[in-house]
């Protein structure tokens, strides 16, 4: 049986006491020299540091800490740093209160340190108003960030999914599907393999975009959802993110063409825009589920083959392909 991530569990992060002595003495600077509570974050897929920390003053931050040697969590760190500074008041985020590199056992680590904002995950599961906030706060970053110096923005998404090898092309020519998506035919391998040369096209765009939106990155609280986890920016068409989340409401019973039909992000985009960035989703996460576990971050690949799975089946639907 293939396992369904619970994205509220999915971190297996380092533990406060295995911060750095210098590293936890500064973390109580921000909170008038005491912490007294340590609640970790339980989504994500790193194993850098995260908890809300609190005194008995009720005081509380929420605090990110990763380890030059952690070389993949340490530089998403370090891109956070240098990019939410420069976001726009009105965000829909949590507010960043500070950010630092500080020398501790002989390596460097990124702080971070936000505002704790009192909110819950979407898609436990998805409701109307939850998706609804989503949208509004997806329409609300489009506009605010139209004025986001270019030269942080990173590089267009269509130029950083075309980097991933084609997982479609070896079964379009005979081979075998992806053990997690067993149904995937040559014929359908060879339509989304068409929708790929398409991407280029139909990702095209200048908007700044958040690049890694799903249920874990964002917070529902008093009925806005919050983006959280601003390190993967990149530009492209304004409605990629959106269109991002909707496998996974799609997965609650949710008819999401209407939502696509409806929203004012993609009710004029051609069918087969959206459907090329689909396929190019798609093909990334088949990149991801197939390659090896990674023993820091152990449901990586099962979100990965989780997420094809809903994106296939959507995909499979919309241009009507035979199962």
């Amino acid at each position: 049986m293939q396992s369904i991530p619970d994205y509220r569990r999915t971190a297996a992060r380092r533990p406060w006491a295995e911060l750095p002595a210098v590293l936890q003495l500064r973390l109580r600077t921000y909170l008038g020299g005491s912490i007294t509570s340590v609640q970790p974050a339980g989504g994500g897929f790193t194993p850098g540091f995260a908890a809300v920390l609190g005194n008995d003053a009720g005081v509380r931050v929420f605090v990110k800490a990763a380890p030059a040697s952690d070389t993949v969590t340490y530089r998403s760190y370090v891109r956070e740093s240098q990019v939410v500074p420069l976001m726009p008041a009105g965000m829909p985020m949590p507010a960043l209160l500070a950010a630092e590199c500080l020398a501790a056992e002989g390596t460097d680590w990124q702080l971070l340190v936000y505002e704790a904002v009192d909110g819950r995950m979407p898609g436990q599961p998805w409701t109307s108003a939850d998706l609804l906030a989503v949208e509004d706060s997806c329409n609300t970053a489009a506009g605010l960030l139209a004025n986001f110096p270019q030269d942080a923005a990173g590089r267009p998404v269509a130029e950083d999914m075309a980097r991933i090898p084609s997982a479609f092309e070896p079964v379009a020519e005979g081979g075998p599907a992806p053990w997690f998506l067993p149904t995937l035919s040559a014929e359908q391998a060879r339509t989304f393999s068409g929708l790929l040369e398409l991407c280029p096209e139909a990702l095209a765009g200048d908007a700044v975009l958040h690049g890694d939106l799903r249920p874990d990155n964002i917070l529902i609280s008093s009925g806005q959802a919050l983006f959280c986890d601003w390190n993967f920016l990149g530009t492209g068409a304004p409605w990629l993110d959106w269109v991002g989340v909707l496998p996974y409401v799609r997965g609650d019973g949710f008819d999401v063409d209407a939502e696509l039909r409806r929203s004012a992000l993609t009710r004029d985009v051609p069918a087969d825009h959206i459907d090329a960035w689909l396929a190019s989703l798609l093909n990334c996460m088949i990149d991801s589920g197939c390659k090896p576990e990674v023993a820091s971050s152990p449901h990586l690949r099962s979100h990965g083959r989780h997420t094809a799975r809903l994106i296939y089946a959507w995909l499979v639907a919309r241009r009507g392909l035979a199962w």
